[in-house]
């Protein structure tokens, strides 16, 4: 399957699986990098789907983690 098909089909799924797909490819991508999402960062991705303020929650939890990575 091409890219562009793959998006095509992408476009068609629900807002429900389309946050379960990303969520998916985060886990994925984090486990790529050898990072380890706590139960905390499972927790704000999993809410995302259901709070119109997730994303603000994972932005604030992203900044806090960068400011650790910065410190360490």
């Amino acid at each position: 399957m091409s890219n562009p098909e793959l998006l095509t089909q992408l476009r068609q799924l629900s807002r429900a699986d389309k946050f379960q797909l990303l969520q998916f490819l985060t886990a994925e991508l984090a486990k790529d990098e050898g990072i380890i999402i706590g139960n905390e960062a499972a927790e704000i991705i999993g809410a995302v789907h259901t709070s119109h303020l997730a994303a603000e929650q994972l932005m604030k939890l992203l900044e806090i983690e960068q400011k650790q990575t910065q410190n360490v």
